[in-house]
């Protein structure tokens, strides 16, 4: 939360199809210093792809292998998991967690959900949403009542009542959405695979308020902590530098 550590889950294979049976290391890296401070091993669990930390600094791990949210209580000094749950849903993907921590919202691609998890609680059993086909990009509004979710299968974008999972409101976006971020408090960043762009948009309306072009199929972002700024990561290989106030581009490099 401090910004100061960075957590990167090894996926340990090319994509879901490739046969290889993946990872199972979160690399704890040291940003200032700009190393590598120590790993977490989360065996048997594998293929980890979604990472989120609470407001405490607790790190919440989804291996999409195995179906599990893995919850590491210090992750800057642990080097193994506290507890897991299952996500309840079948190749689970990306996590939305909330800044108490004792929610959490997973998109499962193969059986098209959202399921809302207790991390903390074994005994409660997982809530599952049916938002669209093959949920994936999801992030929660900045007072939490509401979720935000990309379905790729579809083309659409769901609103949900977090406190009912209900869906409240459900429209169609441009393109293909993979990722969707909340850019301040009223407003949402959308990244579009197939149409190679990004869409702003106003939270209250779900109506686009900003349009780029990238020339790449884009596959995440990250957003600057203090800037009204963004970085684009593109599959052909480069990084966007991203105006958020304007939606315009400031530049870019290849990685």
């Amino acid at each position: 939360p401090d910004g100061s550590i960075g957590f990167i889950g090894h996926y340990g294979a090319w994509n879901s199809a490739d046969p290889r049976r993946g990872g199972s290391e979160v690399f704890v890296i040291d940003l200032r210093e700009r190393r590598l401070a120590h790993t977490i091993d989360l065996r048997p669990f594998r293929r980890l792809h979604g990472l989120q930390c609470d407001a405490r600094g607790r790190l919440f791990v989804l291996a999409e292998a195995d179906d599990m949210l893995c919850v590491v209580e210090n992750p800057q000094t642990d080097a193994r998991p506290d507890r897991a749950v299952r996500t309840g849903g079948e190749k689970g993907h990306l996590v939305a967690v909330t800044r108490d921590g004792e929610t959490a919202f997973c998109s499962n691609l193969l059986s098209h959900s959202i399921t809302k998890v207790a991390p903390f609680s074994a005994e409660t059993v997982p809530v599952a949403i049916e938002p669209g086909l093959r949920p994936e990009g999801l992030c929660l509004s900045a007072d939490e009542k509401r979720l935000y979710v990309l379905n790729r299968g579809d083309g659409s974008l769901v609103e949900i009542d977090t406190a009912t999972c209900k869906i409240v409101r459900k429209t169609s976006i441009r393109g293909e959405g993979t990722r969707i971020y909340r850019n301040g408090a009223e407003r949402l960043l959308l990244a579009s695979y197939v149409d190679e762009s990004i869409s702003i948009l106003e939270q209250a309306t779900l109506r686009e308020i900003g349009y780029l072009r990238l020339g790449g199929r884009a596959t995440a972002a990250s957003l600057h902590p203090e800037r009204r700024e963004a970085y684009v990561s593109l599959e052909n290989d480069q990084l966007v530098r991203v105006d958020l106030v304007n939606c315009t581009e400031i530049g870019r490099f290849a990685t």
